[in-house]
């Protein structure tokens, strides 16, 4: 037993020495910050995982796995539903939506929606800065399909398949791209690492919309000259590519080899990740519960520009209802921006 602690102490101290070695690194090239279409897909989700900061990956077993980690779909052993509502700065809502299903004792799929609407807004003109009395509106939405596996006791799989539409007024454009995760899972010791790369897909720009064809103006010198219709040329950008590896390990639990409790848990975890329009960032959460009942979070992010610290708290009702209902709230510190409130609905089946 102590041969064994010890080993697992040396995995894990040189894993998270690694990780903090990473998270040290500079960016050398900041070109690309700000030069990617659909950055939507970055808003993370989950009020249990923005909770813990952001270190998810190799925590994700609950619906927003399909965010997170697909494979982490696997882990659950049952099927799940999950709704996601917050209202975030400058008027922006986000709706996420997502279930998973169970269809052999190994293979599992999911689906998510995840929508934003950015709230209406005044249109301007040179000639009406101040407004002309018309309004338009802009959203984005990402629809996926994951499906994970199980392939050993300890290795699951991923692949998710989404679909990206942005709109704003009336020109739109639409792409596609894959996540492609894995999570290996040492449940008898309490640790998972989870690795994801996010977002491969072709570039994405506006396709369509009534505002990208105009009639040129006649030359003065040729008055009676044909007034021809032409069209804007528009640039597609890359997709806002990633690289997410995660650790999370149990330190007080049932499945602890560092203190053993019944009643009692606490889970750590921390995260790196590394994205074609950003530097390298870090994510650090814990989560302690009660009883698998009464959940508290917290959580840091380091390396971003707004987002800094979150706390938040969960409540499972399985032992009240017969319903499996879980509800988890955090609040998120966004620096300047202020505070987002984001509340998170589970039923299980």
């Amino acid at each position: 037993m102590k041969n064994t602690k010890k080993q697992y102490g040396k995995f894990l101290t040189t894993l998270v020495m690694a990780l903090l070695l990473a998270s040290q690194l500079k960016a050398q090239d900041l070109t690309k910050v700000g030069t990617t279409a659909a950055n939507f897909l970055q808003i993370e989700v989950g009020a249990r995982a923005l909770g813990m900061g952001g270190a998810y990956t190799g925590v994700a077993g609950d619906p927003s796995a399909l965010y997170w980690n697909t494979a982490g779909m696997g882990i659950s052993g049952h099927g799940a539903v999950q709704y996601q509502y917050s209202k975030r700065y400058a008027g922006i809502t986000q709706h996420f939506v997502a279930g998973t299903f169970p269809f052999s004792s190994s293979d599992y799929l999911g689906l998510m929606v995840d929508y934003f609407d950015l709230g209406e807004m005044e249109v301007t003109t040179l000639e009406k800065p101040e407004g002309t009395g018309e309004t338009f509106r802009a959203s984005d939405l990402a629809i996926g399909l994951g499906y994970a596996r199980q392939l050993t006791d300890k290795v699951y799989v991923g692949i998710l398949a989404k679909y990206i539409y942005e709109s704003i007024w009336m020109e739109y454009a639409y792409g596609f791209a894959f996540d492609i995760s894995t999570i290996y899972n040492l449940k008898e010791k309490g640790i998972r690492i989870g690795m994801n790369i996010s977002n491969m897909g072709p570039d994405m720009g506006i396709m369509g919309g009534p505002h990208l064809s105009f009639y040129k103006e006649k030359p003065d010198d040729y008055p009676g000259s044909p007034q021809p219709e032409a069209r804007l040329a528009t640039k597609d950008f890359p997709l806002p590519l990633g690289f997410t590896i995660g650790l999370s390990s149990v330190v007080i639990g049932r499945q602890s080899t560092w203190l053993t409790s019944g009643e009692h848990q606490l889970m750590l975890a921390v995260a790196i990740n590394d994205f074609y329009d950003s530097p390298l960032r870090t994510n650090w959460g814990a989560e302690y519960s009660w009883r698998d009942l009464f959940f508290v979070r917290a959580g840091l992010r380091v390396g971003y520009d707004t987002q800094k610290y979150s706390l938040g708290f969960g409540l499972d009702f399985q032992s009240f209802t017969s319903t499996p209902v879980k509800m988890d709230y955090v609040w998120v510190d966004y620096g300047d921006l202020g505070g987002v409130n984001v509340l998170s609905l589970e039923l299980e089946f």
